[in-house]
């Protein structure tokens, strides 16, 4: 979630509408943004992750317009062929591979308006940003530089500029080092050799992505001309990053101007078509309106209609980036239909509810392990065979597979925990050490069932740190035995991913449950960890049925 704040006469200007305050708090927190609060003229408003096109006051303002009837329908951007290239250097193919860029001219801004665009920056460099590691973005001042601009990686110390709220010349590395913004997000490049930037013509500084922009090119009260770059590890992203960007600042009265990258016209403000069933619409919802009015209620949620034959063709906004599905456009009908409008219906079958015992068993392991001082994960159920297996020193064997994947990183399911851990580490390389996590998930592990595998509890516990070893797991386990009420035994066993004779299996019962290890260097090297790890993996459902 995300909260931004926003001065309420700016949204009723951009609205050309005005609001009471019970109207905003009450009615307007259907759409999903949710209004927290109004003191004085500074409104408080809270939104989902599934929609940054909704992170600045212009783009919850073109969402309201159609959701409060001002204006319905599809908002159309016209881009005008620019003259700009930016040329993009094989040097940056390892450190940040992408950038879009695109030019916003005649743009009327005063300190507020410069302040929202700031607010949506951050706001998305902290959500589809991931904290700047995914992608970063730059609002230039054009008048300040000449194209064409060359997007490359450079050695640190040979390239300086006067970074934002600075008035002294900085090496790259000294930015890092010493300005506010190098030193919270140096963890994103501390791995590499080279430093992307973003020049001009005359070597000019623009940009040292992800982490400062030029002082030179701030955008000021009297700035006319705006360029955007935005650079990151996913296409994809940073495209529709990009889109956000140039769909508010053009809802400003600014004209959008295309950029060319590597041959290809940016930004790319087409907008994509998808098909509703209105028969699907009707039995997934129980709300029978036709389909003129499914239409209807569509183009107040700012979506266009190009067709409604047996199916409605839907016009989706390229700022968009939610709606990948029907059901995400039979959500928004049912968000303009109004939830108060649903008639509520009790089930045919009447059934009471009652958590499983594993499930309260899995709730007393995890009170044991927060007592421990381990901080509770929640990792990704889907994973690759590359993080299980080879990174991991192990045999690949069996395993649920895709037969469909969308990205390389998700292909399979994971039949144990320990490695999702081990990534967990990896993205908190920059915080203090020892770091102690834990996670209570389930796998899925092939078997002769009907399905041909089946859902397994486990439970996975890492410690890392300078002095951290086998001990320290093995303390952290006789913690958990003594607190469950149960003895469990380690026995001496040759394990592919720990440190030699640092490593067993854990026996209850004279059955196997589980495995406990200190993480031999090369594993830590495949997923480039300095610090030593210990930690055990169990299988809480066989521990629960023995136990």
């Amino acid at each position: 979630m995300a909260t931004l704040e926003i001065d309420k006469k700016e949204f009723e200007e951009l609205m050309d509408k005005e609001f009471d305050e019970e109207t905003l708090l009450n009615e307007a927190s259907f759409l999903g943004a949710h209004w927290h609060g109004i003191d004085g003229k500074v409104c408080e408003v809270e939104t989902y992750p599934n929609r940054p096109d909704l992170l600045s006051v212009e783009g919850l303002a073109r969402a309201y317009k159609g959701f409060f009837e001002v204006d319905s329908g599809l908002e159309y951007y016209q881009i005008n062929e620019g003259d700009i290239e930016i040329q993009v250097e094989s040097s940056v193919e390892d450190v940040r591979p992408y950038i879009g860029g695109a030019v916003i001219r005649g743009v009327d801004i005063d300190r507020k308006i410069i302040n929202g665009w700031v607010q949506l920056q951050e706001k998305l460099h902290e959500t589809m940003g991931r904290k700047r590691d995914k992608l970063a973005i730059g609002l230039h001042d054009l008048s300040e530089v000449k194209p064409p601009f060359t997007y490359k990686a450079v050695e640190p110390e040979k390239v300086s500029f006067t970074p934002l709220e600075y008035d002294k010349n900085m090496q790259l590395g000294e930015i890092l080092d010493k300005h506010e913004k190098g030193m919270k997000y140096s963890w994103i490049l501390e791995d590499e050799d080279k430093y992307p930037i973003i020049e001009d013509t005359d070597g000019k500084i623009l940009s040292f992505p992800p982490i400062i922009n030029n002082q030179l090119t701030e955008v000021e009260t009297d700035t006319t001309d705006i360029f955007i770059d935005v650079t990151g590890k996913h296409k994809e992203t940073v495209l529709k990053a990009l889109n956000i960007l140039v769909t508010a600042l053009a809802d400003r009265g600014g004209k959008i101007e295309s950029v060319e990258i590597d041959g290809e016209k940016l930004p790319r403000l087409e907008n994509e078509e998808m098909e509703l069933d209105p028969e699907y619409f009707r039995d997934i919802t129980g709300i029978e309106i036709s389909r003129n009015e499914i239409a209807e209620k569509l183009k107040q949620m700012k979506y266009g209609i190009a067709g409604t034959g047996d199916k409605i063709v839907v016009e989706v906004p390229s700022y968009r980036t939610d709606v990948m599905h029907q059901y995400d456009l039979i959500e928004d009908v049912v968000i303009a239909h109004g939830y108060r409008n649903v008639e509520p219906e009790l089930p045919e079958v009447d059934q009471i509810a009652e958590q499983k015992d594993i499930e309260d068993f899995k709730d007393v392991i995890r009170q044991i392990m927060v007592g421990t001082g381990a901080m509770e994960t929640n990792t990704y159920y889907l994973t690759n065979k590359r993080d299980l297996f080879d990174k991991m020193e192990k045999d690949r064997e069996g395993i649920v597979e895709m037969s469909n994947p969308l990205t390389k990183d998700y292909t399979v399911v994971r039949n144990w925990l320990l490695p999702s851990l081990l990534e967990v580490l990896v993205e908190n390389k920059h915080q203090s050490y020892p770091q102690e996590f834990f996670e209570t998930a389930e796998v899925a592990e092939l078997d002769g069932s009907s399905t041909g595998s089946s859902n397994r509890n486990k439970m996975t516990y890492l410690s890392s740190g300078q002095d951290i070893d086998f001990t320290d797991a093995r303390e952290v386990l006789q913690v958990l035995e003594r607190d469950l009420g149960v003895e469990l035994e380690v026995e001496s066993e040759d394990l592919s991913y720990c440190v030699p004779e640092r490593g067993g299996k854990i026996i209850f019962d004279g059955e196997k449950v589980g495995e406990i290890a200190e993480i031999s260097q090369k594993v830590r090297e495949n997923w480039d960890l300095d610090k030593k790890i210990s930690g055990f993996e169990i299988d809480v459902e066989k521990l629960y049925k023995l136990k």
